[in-house]
C-alpha cells in the first residue's frame, strides 16, 4: 500500500475537544465556562503558514481566512487515536508554543492502493491573537 512521506515534519501538539463532557447553553448551543479538552497528544505533521488564498462566501458573510494549515498522515493520526475535528486545539507547533484552533479538515492524498485519502490538511486560525504564547 502507497504510503506517502512529509516533508519536514515537526511534532504538533493536540488537545482534542470532548463535546459529551462540555456543558453547553440549550438555548444558544454553545461551551458555557470552557470547553473540555483530552490530555495533550503529539503527532508529527508539515506546517504551511499563510492564509488562504481562497475568499469563501457563505450565508452569513464571507468565510474568514485561515492563519495555516499542519498536513498529517492518517496512519499517525491512527496510532495516535486521534480523529481530527472542527474546534480542535493545536497549542505547540514544532518548538513553538501557539493557541490556535482547527477550522477544518480537507483529506487529501488519494491512492487506489490505499483504498482513499492517506492525508490531511487540517487548517487552522487563532482566535485570540493577543493571548499568542500564554498556551500551557
Amino acid at each position: 500500500m502507497t504510503q506517502p512521506n512529509l516533508i519536514h515534519p515537526v511534532p504538533i501538539t493536540i488537545q482534542q475537544l470532548v463535546k459529551d463532557e462540555t456543558l453547553y447553553d440549550e438555548d444558544y448551543r454553545e461551551p458555557v465556562q470552557q470547553s473540555v479538552r483530552t490530555q495533550s497528544i503529539e503527532v508529527p505533521g508539515q506546517v504551511r503558514y499563510g492564509s488562504s488564498q481562497e475568499l469563501g462566501v457563505t450565508t452569513s458573510g464571507p468565510k474568514e481566512g485561515e492563519a495555516g494549515y499542519v498536513l498529517f498522515r492518517y496512519r499517525d493520526l491512527a496510532a495516535a487515536s486521534v480523529t481530527l475535528q472542527q474546534n480542535d486545539r493545536f497549542t505547540k507547533i514544532g518548538n513553538e508554543i501557539v493557541d490556535v484552533y482547527v477550522t477544518r479538515t480537507q483529506p487529501i492524498g488519494h491512492y487506489p492502493s490505499a483504498g482513499g485519502a492517506t492525508l490531511v490538511k487540517a487548517f487552522f486560525t487563532d482566535r485570540q491573537p493577543s493571548r499568542q504564547g500564554l498556551a500551557t
